[in-house]
């Protein structure tokens, strides 16, 4: 397969597939997870990427490609994206079948730093933030001298858990908290970040992805000179993946504390999240 260079490393050229649904299930309160083969890109793609899913023409009233981080990628080449409904397209994917074809355009974006130089990570997901961060659990429990790993889940309520027993390592210690109390610790990401930072005794890496103001609130209770690493994987509105329709442009901190902004789709959507704008 053909590789072009990104951000200093090599990737995967990303390729159009026409695939089918091997399977699809809920998970939790309207999440769902949906299974294809990909046996093309499948073996290539790394935590923090993403792909453009669309529906076959005719098929359905969506008529644009929507985007969706990589869940999971087993042995066989099994890929499953995690979704939750909120409008047409993910009403569309909530109805579809095993043997429906779909088109998947892919792998998309960046990768999370997976050498993190650290004896400690703490990865923080929120919400249908929590693809990309499963992924980097289970590539970084792969790893020869694996740190220990923390994964903090936030939801609203717990009927939105996703059980994270089916799919993350055993060695992963999994925190979970709802919003309402109902499933795990009540309260917010950054409560349960915050305690988890305290017992720390060496600099960690912190990697994050969720609600805007769930990393922002992680940002600003990170100190750049206490963690190893700080990365964060930002979730905006695409309509190409390629950075042609510039709509999914993010603030980052330039010199002099000038702005610049840059398309998530081409130059993320993994950044280092000291660089971003959050305000």
């Amino acid at each position: 397969m053909e590789q072009i260079r990104n951000l200093g490393g090599w990737r995967l050229k990303p390729v159009f597939e026409w695939v089918r649904v091997t399977r699809i299930s809920s998970v939790a309160e309207r999440t769902f997870v949906i299974a294809f083969n990909e046996p093309k890109s499948a073996a290539a793609i790394g935590p923090g990427q993403f792909c453009m899913i669309s529906p076959c023409p005719g098929s359905s009233n969506v008529f644009l490609p929507r985007p969706f981080s990589y869940y999971r990628v087993a042995d066989d080449h099994t890929i499953e994206i995690l979704f939750r409904t909120f409008g047409r397209a993910t009403r569309w994917m909530a109805g579809l079948a095993p043997g429906d074809r779909i088109g998947v355009f892919g792998p998309l974006g960046n990768t999370f730093n997976q050498q993190p130089g650290a004896e400690r990570v703490i990865l923080a997901g929120g919400g249908i933030g929590l693809p990309p961060i499963v992924f980097l659990a289970e590539s970084l429990s792969r790893l020869a001298n694996a740190p220990q790993i923390d994964l903090i889940y936030g939801e609203l309520g717990g009927a939105r858990v996703v059980d994270l027993e089916k799919v993350v390592p055993s060695q992963v210690r999994c925190h979970i908290t709802t919003e309402d109390g109902t499933v795990g610790a009540k309260g917010l990401v950054n409560g349960q970040l915050s305690r988890i930072l305290d017992t720390c005794h060496s600099p960690p890496a912190v990697y994050t992805c969720g609600p805007r103001a769930m990393m922002a609130a992680v940002a600003g209770m990170l100190d750049p000179e206490k963690v190893a690493l700080f990365e964060t994987s930002c979730e905006e509105n695409m309509a190409c993946g390629r950075g042609i329709c510039q709509g999914c442009a993010i603030p980052l901190r330039g010199e002099q504390d000038s702005t610049r902004y840059v398309c998530c789709c081409t130059e993320g959507p993994v950044f280092n999240g000291f660089e971003v704008e959050w305000d």
